[in-house]
C-alpha cells in the first residue's frame, strides 16, 4: 500500500485494494475452523460464504 494523507486519498486507495483486502480475508476465514460468532453473521463459515459471494458480484 501507498502511503496516505489524506481521507479523499485513503478512500481511493481502499477501493484499489478492496478485491485484494476480501480475497486475503476470505483466504483466512477459510483456514480457521468453524466457530459461532455474534453479530451479523452466525458463524465463521457464513461470514466467509459472504465475502465469496460479494467477489463473485465484483466479477459479473
Amino acid at each position: 500500500m501507498t502511503k496516505v494523507t489524506t481521507p479523499s486519498q485513503l478512500k481511493a486507495e481502499l477501493e484499489s485494494q478492496k478485491t485484494y483486502l476480501l480475497e486475503a480475508c476470505l483466504m483466512a476465514f477459510n483456514q480457521l475452523p468453524n466457530q459461532r460468532t455474534k453479530g451479523a453473521f452466525p458463524s465463521t463459515y457464513a461470514l466467509a460464504a459472504k465475502i465469496d459471494y460479494l467477489l463473485q458480484q465484483e466479477k459479473k
